[in-house]
Parts: structure tokens; sequence; C-alpha cells
């Protein structure tokens, strides 16, 4: 059985981030990463750069776990690896659609994963006539870049505007209206319910019948969290909104610890869970729990500042709408002063 004082689980990069920052913070500690991708990829050029070569210090094992025994993990290839500290950066994976032939060549489903993003342009690039399936931020980048690449671009929403989760309806107006005049069509309030074609795609069927013809099939409906290693684990999570953690990112087990996309994390404004991450704050996330896996508090005061700033903001507004109550209800409008 091989002992690792922190493992990490995790492909992308929110895993090389964290393995890095607590390499810097605990160059003492053994850290081993477990990665589900044999491809080489941004992981093991980074760290072989700096290692040099990989040894019982810092390793990465090409490997699932499959279940997990107090601190031993079992894995698939029928290794066990003890740890002190485990922290999951499964990320997340794209959210596939109901939708009859979707698994025909040329169509692929849109994640948040930066390199999968690249190999997809440059797959699209040989493409003529292209629809996008979603009007998301991504949706709506992804369809500007082609048509001013010179493709023939269809983007097609189920909604009745573009981007109704990022923007008003003034916005989305005048985002259509670019497309629109750059070349592209805009279908909205509309459903894909087939993809033609006998191996690859030639269209796709639309919800009202009509038919697209297309050779490139992109869908952006969003993504969802992995959350398959949790429920192994064992650990408390939402199948939809990510792995519970707290303010320190500790999952159910105080020394197993989830960041990035898989995580849940809690809307401040909606008092509720909330999956919606951006890139850097998850790389931000990723190196900060690295420097403080052993020392939450005390590290360099990096951990106690973040948290004791949000704090502070929060009992500082509760006080700000605590005067409200008692304020003269008459009012229209009552200015809060400035935090």
């Amino acid at each position: 059985m091989d002992k690792y004082q922190i493992v990490i689980a995790g492909n992308g990069e929110p895993a090389l981030v964290c393995t890095l920052s607590a390499r810097h913070t605990y160059s003492d500690k053994s850290i081993a990463i477990i990665k589900t991708d044999k491809q080489n990829s941004i992981v093991e050029e980074i760290l072989t750069s700096i290692s040099g070569r990989f040894s019982n210090m810092l390793n990465i094992f090409y490997d699932d776990i499959s279940s997990r025994n107090h601190n031993v993990l079992q894995l698939t290839g029928g290794g066990k690896i003890e740890y002190e500290k485990l922290v999951l950066a499964t990320g997340s994976r794209a959210i596939e659609p109901p939708i009859d032939g979707i698994q025909r060549d040329g169509v692929i489903l849109i994640n948040k994963d930066p390199e999968q993003i690249r190999k997809m342009k440059t797959e699209a690039l040989e493409a003529e006539s292209i629809v996008i399936y979603g009007g998301g931020y991504i949706g709506v980048e992804l369809c500007d870049e082609l048509l001013r690449a010179g493709k023939k671009i269809t983007i097609i929403e189920k909604s009745k505007r573009l981007m109704p989760s990022s923007f008003d309806a003034d916005i989305s107006n005048k985002v259509r209206e670019v497309i629109e005049n750059l070349g592209g069509r805009v279908i909205l309030d509309a459903k894909i319910k087939s993809v033609l074609g006998i191996d690859a795609v030639t269209g796709v069927k639309l919800s009202s019948d009509e038919v697209i013809d297309c050779d490139f099939l992109m869908i952006c409906c969003g993504s969802r969290p992995n959350v398959d290693l949790a429920e192994k684990l064992g650990i408390i999570y939402d199948r939809d909104r990510g792995i519970l953690v707290d303010e320190y990112f500790r999952t159910s087990d105080k020394n197993i610890y989830a960041v990035g996309d898989c995580a849940a994390k809690h809307d401040f404004f909606a008092s509720d869970l909330s999956n919606v991450l951006m890139y850097n704050s998850k790389m931000e996330e990723a190196k900060l729990l690295g420097a403080n896996l052993y020392s939450i508090i005390f590290n360099r005061g990096k951990m106690i500042s973040y948290l004791s700033e949000k704090r502070n903001l929060k009992n500082r507004i509760k006080t700000e709408l605590k005067k409200l109550e008692i304020s003269n209800a008459t009012k229209d409008f009552i200015p809060l002063p400035r935090l």
C-alpha cells in the first residue's frame, strides 16, 4: 500500500494549482495526484518541468478511486493509497440534452474545460455550416468568433432571448442584432428534436419540424458538477449543485476537501446553493486551499483574512438592513449608506 500525506484527485487545472500551492507551502509533505485521464496534459507538463521527474514526494497515479475505508483509498486497478488530506477537484461535465442521434460524429458537447474548447475550435474551423445549440455566454462567444472566421452559423436557444441568465432583455436584443449583422441566424424559443445523418451529422430537426442543414453541431447547454466520486466516498453532495463544503472547503469529512466546479457554492444574495463559478475564482480557491490544508487559520493569515473580510461585509449589511426595519416605513425609498 502506498502512503501519501496529501492526495489530490482530478484531471484539470484546479488540481494542478492546488498541487503546486501545497508543494510550495508544505515542501516536506508527500503528494500524489490521481488522474482518470491517462493522456499527458498541462498537469504533467508543468509538474515535470518543476520536479524534473516524479518521486515518492510527488507522483501521479493514472487510475480511479472505487471506494474508501477510513483514510485508505481503494483504486480500480487494485492498488491502495493511504492519505492524511484528500482534495477532490473532479470538475464538471457537459449536460447532454435528450436529443435523438446525439452520438453521431460531428456532434460535440461543450463544457468549461479550456483544452477541450481549444480542440473543438480547431475542428469547427474545418466545418462549413455550424449549428450552435445553446444561447448562453459560451454559445454566443463561440458564435461571434466563428462568424468572424467566415463560417455559416445558426444559433438556437430554447428561451425567448439570448443569454437570459446573464443579461437583461436590452442587452440580449443588442447581442442578437450583432450576430445577425455578422450574417448569423438566431432561432429563439426552439429545441432540437433530433440529429440527422447516417454516421455523421448532416442536419438537425427542430421541435417545429424545421430542418437545418449543418456538418458540425456544438451543444452548449451548461454543465453539471462531477459528484460520482463523492458518492463512492460517502460524503454529502447535491447532484445538481455539487459537493457540500463549508467556508474552509471541507466536506462532511473534515479531512476531505472539494474545490472547483465539483464543489457547491453558497450564493450570498439568494441565500441558497449555487454551482456558478468563474474561472479565475476557482483557480484562486485551489491555490488558497493548497496553502492551508494543515493550517487553516495560521498560515500567513491568508485564509482568515479572506474569510474575515467576507464575514465583516455580511455583518455590516445585516446591520444596515436592521436599521431599515426601524426606519419610517412610509418612505418609498430608503438609501443605504455606502458600505
